[in-house]
């Protein structure tokens, strides 16, 4: 993954990368079958549904609610987002 200048890689050992080829090839299957319909049906409810990330939290007594909202427009993706807040000075 790039952020900027930087490179992120994860090293895998040859048991755990072809554990995660096998996992692509059966997801790839498995959306080669569906209708783009039924592709678009299937990460809408799997990947973008933000009523997922909305929680509510207790933290000494208080209860803290967390609504999550996307601007379609935005010129930021999320992951570049948390590597931008999390990036050491």
């Amino acid at each position: 993954m790039q952020d900027n200048e930087k490179i992120y890689k994860i090293e895998l050992t040859n048991e755990e990368y072809e554990y995660v080829e096998n996992l692509k090839k059966e997801y790839y299957k498995k959306l080669s079958q569906m209708t783009k319909e039924e592709r678009l049906q299937f990460f809408r409810d799997n990947y973008c549904n933000e009523q997922k990330l909305n929680f509510e939290k207790e933290i000494n007594g208080t209860i803290y609610k967390v609504n999550t909202h996307f601007d379609v427009n935005a010129e930021e993706s999320i992951l570049k987002k948390i590597f931008r807040l999390t990036k050491k000075s």
